[in-house]
Order: C-alpha cells, then sequence, then structure tokens
C-alpha cells in the first residue's frame, strides 16, 4: 500500500496570500470635493453674477447649497484653485436645481493656467424644473483631462433658455477607478495611505522572496512525489506459499517491480516540478516584485517634486501681488503671516490628497518670512 506526502500545501497558501495582499492594499484613489456646505479643499470664489454659497433653501444635501442669479447671458460662477494636477480624477459631477420655472441652459468650462478657459471645450445641459440632477462631465469633454495646471471651473448661464435664479450643491471631481493588475500595480500618491508605498512594496518582496526559497527547499527535503510503503509483516500462510513458490522456482514479484517503477516516474515528476519552479517561476515572480518597487518609488519621487513645484508657484504669485503692491517691510511680513495662519488652519480640514501640498506651501512661506526678516534686519543695521 502507497501514499504520497504533500508538504507543500501550507508555503503555497502562504504564497498566494502574500501575493493577493500585495495586490489588495494598493490604496485607492479618493475623490475630491469642491463644494460641500462651502467650498473646500483651496477652492475659491471668483464668479461675477449675483451668487450666495451660504444658500438654505432649495439644497441637495447637508445644509447648504449655491444660489447663482444671472442678471445676464454669460454670467455664472468661477471656482478658482491654484494649479494643480487632473491626472488623478475621471469627472466633474455637480447637482443642478432649475429652481420653479427651469429651463435655464447652463455651460461648465474647465479653466488651466491663469484661469484661462479652454478653447472650444465646454459641456451644456438644461437645468430641470423644480428638481435636482446629478451631472456628470467626463473632464475630456472640457479640456482639463489629465493636465497639471488646472486652475478650476466657469459655471455659467448661456442664451436660448431661461434665465431666472439655479442652484448648485455637492461638486467634486471623481476619481478614477483603481484597475487592479497583477502586472503593473497602480500608482499611489503621497499621502493617501497611513502605509508608505516603498515600504509596503519591499515588505512584500521580502516575504515573497523567503517564502520561494522556503519552496525550494522543501521541494528538495521533502521528497514531493516519493511514496511511503506501509509494510506488514507478511502472514504464516503467505511465506509458506512464497517458501514452495521459491523452491518450485515460479515465483515474479511482479508487484515490488510495478511499485519500483510508479516511485522511479514521482520522483522524475517531482524533480521537474523543482526545476520548473527555480527556473522560471521564482525569476518571474522575483522580477515583478522588483518592478513593482521601482515603480512605487518612482511614483512616489514623481508626486514629490510636483508637490515641491505647486508650492513653489503659490509662493511666486504671492510674492509677485506684493511686489506689485510696492507695501512697507511691516505689510508685507503682516501678509505673509496671515497667509501662513490660513495654510495652518487648512490642515485639518483639507482632504488627504491636498494635505501634502499644504505642509510644503506652509514650509515655503515660513522661510520666506524669515528672509524678509533677515533682509530688513540687515538693511536696519547698516543705515
Amino acid at each position: 500500500m502507497t501514499r504520497f506526502r504533500c508538504p507543500l500545501l501550507l508555503p503555497a497558501f502562504a504564497l498566494a496570500f502574500a501575493l493577493a495582499f500585495a495586490l489588495a492594499t494598493a490604496p485607492a484613489q479618493t475623490d475630491l470635493k469642491i463644494y460641500s456646505d462651502g467650498l473646500t479643499n483651496a477652492f475659491e470664489d471668483r464668479g461675477w453674477t449675483v451668487r450666495d454659497f451660504a444658500n438654505t433653501e432649495p439644497v441637495h444635501s447637508g445644509k447648504l447649497s449655491i444660489r447663482v442669479t444671472p442678471t445676464e447671458w454669460w454670467q455664472g460662477i468661477s471656482i478658482y484653485h491654484l494649479e494643480f494636477d487632473t491626472t488623478p480624477y475621471a469627472s466633474l459631477s455637480l447637482w443642478v436645481h432649475g429652481g420653479a420655472e427651469g429651463g435655464q441652459r447652463i455651460e461648465v468650462k474647465g479653466l488651466l493656467a491663469n484661469a484661462t478657459p479652454v478653447t472650444n471645450a465646454n459641456h451644456r445641459f438644461t437645468a430641470a424644473t423644480n428638481t435636482w440632477q446629478k451631472i456628470t462631465i467626463p473632464l475630456a469633454s472640457i479640456g482639463i483631462a489629465d493636465n497639471t495646471n488646472c486652475s478650476g471651473f466657469w459655471v455659467q448661464l448661456t442664451p436660448n433658455g431661461a434665465s431666472n435664479t439655479f442652484y448648485l450643491d455637492d461638486i467634486q471631481l471623481d476619481a478614477k477607478p483603481v484597475v487592479k493588475v497583477a502586472a503593473a500595480p497602480v500608482p499611489v500618491r503621497a499621502g493617501e495611505s497611513g502605509l508608505n508605498p516603498a515600504w509596503w512594496i519591499a515588505g512584500v518582496l521580502t516575504v515573497i522572496t523567503g517564502l520561494l526559497t522556503w519552496l525550494v527547499l522543501m521541494l528538495k527535503k521533502s521528497g514531493l512525489g516519493k511514496p511511503d510503503v506501509l509494510t506488514h509483516a507478511p502472514s504464516t500462510s503467505t511465506a509458506l506459499a512464497r517458501r514452495d513458490d521459491a523452491v518450485a522456482g515460479t515465483v515474479t514479484d511482479t508487484g515490488t517491480e510495478d511499485w519500483r517503477q510508479r516511485a522511479l516516474a514521482a520522483e522524475a515528476m517531482a524533480g521537474k516540478q523543482a526545476q520548473v519552479l527555480t527556473e522560471k517561476v521564482i525569476p518571474e515572480l522575483t522580477e515583478f516584485a522588483k518592478q513593482s518597487l521601482v515603480q512605487g518609488l518612482y511614483s512616489q519621487r514623481n508626486v514629490l517634486i510636483e508637490t515641491q513645484q505647486k508650492a513653489q508657484r503659490e509662493l511666486a504669485v504671492l510674492e509677485e501681488r506684493l511686489a506689485g503692491l510696492q507695501l512697507p517691510f511691516q505689510d508685507r511680513v503682516r501678509a505673509y503671516e496671515k497667509r501662513i495662519t490660513e495654510l495652518e488652519r487648512e490642515l485639518d480640514t483639507r482632504g488627504e490628497e491636498m494635505r501634502e501640498l499644504t505642509k510644503a506651501t506652509l514650509l515655503l512661506m515660513r522661510q520666506k518670512l524669515e528672509q524678509e526678516k533677515q533682509r530688513e534686519h540687515e538693511r536696519t543695521r547698516f543705515n
């Protein structure tokens, strides 16, 4: 009687679990809120018509909405933001209420650097009467998909429709869906997860390497495919029969020969499996893990560089504004201190995707303030 051992079930299961964990724990993108009971995530009101961002009736959710009351065609609101990257987002969604009459023809346009509308790119729709409707606008249709210098949106009234008041609520950028592909993990943005991408990739790489090493050792040492022969002491009658057959010269132990052939075949199969695992599977998995680590580190580096550049641009805008006003030293200091205070408050209210940008901008503002004070100190010391 024979049986085959399978000591590799546990490590194989552990390896599968590690790979699944590596793919499942990749942080997903999140939606970016623009308006929800008020503008959020550093978006600002720069509209040019009669509007109220704290309207109490009607509202789609929460307590407040935006009331827009244009007095002529092409009037509307502008929601501005310092240049940011739209790559993580697929669409802009907003809820619109046409009021008691409805029928307004409304146009949404995307803005790029310096709040310039994209030429020949807009999305138009008609507001419904006395009800909320959700409008979802692909960013490609308004010309701002996968841009690093988006600066906001226009929502304005166009001709050939009613000109009465309409309302907006729950405006946001919708995140792109995350596609989990084993061969190409989705890059993540810094600050979106409590896990540093480089650390969790390196950890998974270590686990996979350890498990594969264990797998090979177990293949070599366990004798996969070798049968265990459960021998039993022959009975007296069987022994006597074998003795008589041997004396007669007629014994041909075909059972023993058959067992040997099966054992040799099983050993050959185990050897081939170990060879395939060593020559093909292990190198491919190791290369995949290395590529994942490199891609994660490269993505993280790009995000940090991009964040630093955006923070520098915001500081440059403030410096240019102060230089144009030609303010005295004390007024310049107060302007920097005011912006620093605003940024410190925003750290507690911004979403995760904007927190790193706020920190970088705050650091640059503090450094600039110290430089201004030092420059003034040097000037007064030598005068």
